[in-house]
């Protein structure tokens, strides 16, 4: 039995509470929270875990530590755990700063143990189904890439619900949020982002301290270009879109068109049940049975409706004819429980995971060039992880 802890019980950390409870072998014992707020949400949510003030006497005994924290911090809770000998899977992003990536390689060589970033993006199922394609090479040469994570934050400022760190130390969007798609198309691409150009404005929720709106446009060494939009004000539903054009067919979410337009196949559609979910000891965050017939049976029954009839609306070129999926799938509970998973299998296994500290500083990497793109309003060249170490 893997004793686990987490630190930080905000939003993040109330979520790996739950994704913990999904994972054999696994138990959360103590939490580590340095505001009285988060030590009372464990006594509410959890009451047969530890909430802990002090984080040397939260370490001691535990085999996993889960780095839930504010961006700015991860970097010294990481390196903590792993000179406590524990292994570390930490939020995205790894961390926020080049220094942070250092302390965190150094304490990594030091500790020979397992430390992953949890890039849920690359285990939501349909984003799996596109790197297969991808890397089966059906879709031909790829030249164009594009992710969006558009969130409404200004909905009950969810910015607030738990702490106001991101008030106090601004975090910008291409940094906290927008690292999910970078990371994402990195993978997807199977090469580094090379060169930035980037753009900002902060027009749609003024009472975040940081830009609500950051684009970024990424040149990789193929010449392949990316783009990434971050909005956190829009007035729209969360949209986490992928677009993939290549020289022999294209993706758009969870359809691959072939050559031609032609609609092919759909990769992906919604799931009734998960039943690796239903350990889930959470209240406040669902699953089991009751719960998953009631939020995706409509859903289910929509697509699959769809899917029968679509082929009765081909349409022509100039003509109507259906264009979208119109179900939008990220399965996030899922995509975090089986990024964990793949964490633990690490440990058992004594494997690297998919996401390690290396992936997770690209990816940082790539971000601070994007920030300091639209700071400067010129191009950025992309800091390797060996010149970032140097």
């Amino acid at each position: 039995m893997f004793r686990v802890g987490i630190i930080g019980f905000g939003g993040a950390g109330i979520g790996q509470l739950a994704y913990f409870s999904c994972i054999p072998d696994c138990k959360v014992e103590k939490v580590f929270d340095p505001k009285p707020a988060g030590r009372e949400r464990v006594a509410e949510l959890a009451p047969g875990v530890t909430a802990c003030a002090d984080l040397e006497d939260f370490l001691k005994g535990l085999d996993i530590v889960s780095v839930c924290s504010p961006d700015s911090t991860h970097a010294d809770y990481i390196a903590a755990a792993l000179d406590h000998g524990c292994h570390v899977i930490c939020e995205k992003p790894l961390t926020d700063s080049v220094e942070g990536i250092r302390k965190i390689k150094d304490a990594e060589r030091r500790s020979k143990r397992v430390a992953a970033v949890q890039h849920q993006m690359r285990y939501v199922p349909v984003h799996r189904k596109i790197k297969a394609c991808l890397d089966s090479g059906e879709l031909g040469r790829i030249s164009y890439l594009e992710g969006l994570y558009v969130h409404n934050l200004t909905v009950a400022d969810r910015t607030l619900i738990f702490d106001d760190w991101r008030l106090k130390e601004n975090p910008t969007p291409l940094i906290y949020s927008g690292c999910h798609f970078v990371d994402l198309l990195r993978w997807f691409a199977g090469e580094e982002i090379e060169e930035v150009y980037a753009a900002a404005n902060h027009l749609s929720y003024p009472e975040y301290p940081e830009s609500d709106l950051n684009l970024v446009t990424l040149k990789f060494p193929s010449t392949v270009i990316g783009k990434v939009l971050v909005a956190f004000g829009a007035e729209c539903p969360q949209d986490h879109s992928v677009k993939i054009y290549g020289t022999q067919g294209a993706i758009e979410n969870n359809v691959l068109f072939a050559k031609g337009g032609i609609w092919k196949r759909t990769l992906h559609s919604p799931k009734v049940l998960n039943p690796k979910l239903w350990r889930n000891k959470v209240p406040s965050l669902g699953q089991g049975l009751l719960w998953e017939l009631r939020g995706n049976l409509k859903s289910y029954v929509f697509a699959k409706l769809f899917e029968m009839l679509r082929p009765f609306v081909r349409g022509g070129a100039w003509q109507y004819g259906v264009r979208f999926y119109p179900v939008r799938l990220y399965e996030h509970f899922l995509a975090c429980v089986d990024s964990i998973d793949d964490f633990v299998e690490a440990i058992r296994t004594s494997r690297a995971p998919q996401c390690t500290v290396d992936e997770g500083a690209r990816t940082v990497l790539a971000c601070l060039a994007g920030v300091e793109s639209f700071r400067t309003n010129r191009p950025v060249k992309v800091m390797s992880l060996e010149q970032a170490l140097e």
